[in-house]
């Protein structure tokens, strides 16, 4: 919680992927994809609570309490994000914010989620923006954090209407190849 704000953290996390198979549950650094976002999100000191939304049985054992299991058709190929944490956010209603924590970037800091949700939260409305993303280099997106208000992204669906967050280089890795792995 900040500034009486009631913050979910969403970590969606499918079973298939074209490019790595089992690639949420594949060990990076001696942990699981899924474990480093997991860790993340307890150490983020401002997280609520936070969820693991897969359909996938191999991931729901590593969620333990965290599990939000989703239906099977938003875990096809296509399914956006978006889809995803709409279906969090009708499943645990009663959420100010939302922070989605993609597994895929295991060398994010639970700081950096700290510090989005600051800027969302802080900055909600100034210059437009209600939520805050992190970013490489100021200009692309590293997939490492979104935050947004959940009443705006429900009425827009779209994480585009963010304050940057710029991250470093060298914590922006967003695994998506097998030698990414390495």
């Amino acid at each position: 919680m900040l500034d009486g704000k009631r913050i979910l953290g969403i970590i969606p996390a499918r079973g298939g992927s074209k490019r790595v198979a089992f690639k949420n549950i594949t060990m990076f650094r001696g942990k699981a994809l899924i474990q480093w976002a997991m860790e993340h999100a307890k150490a983020s000191k401002y997280l609520d609570n936070f969820v693991v939304s897969t359909e996938d049985n191999s991931i729901a054992i590593h969620a333990g309490k965290h599990l939000l299991r989703r239906p099977a058709f938003l875990a096809e190929d296509r399914v956006p994000t978006e889809a995803v944490v709409v279906h969090a956010l009708y499943s645990l209603p009663g959420y100010d914010y939302a922070a989605v924590l993609q597994p895929t970037s295991p060398l994010r800091l639970p700081e950096d989620i700290d510090r989005c949700i600051e800027i969302a939260v802080t900055k909600n409305g100034e210059h437009g923006y209600t939520g805050c993303v992190s970013y490489v280099n100021g200009s692309f997106r590293n997939g490492a954090v979104y935050v947004c208000n959940v009443e705006h992204f429900l009425q827009h669906l779209s994480f585009d209407a963010a304050h940057h967050y710029d991250m470093p280089p060298a914590r922006s890795l967003d695994i998506d190849h097998n030698w990414q792995f390495q």
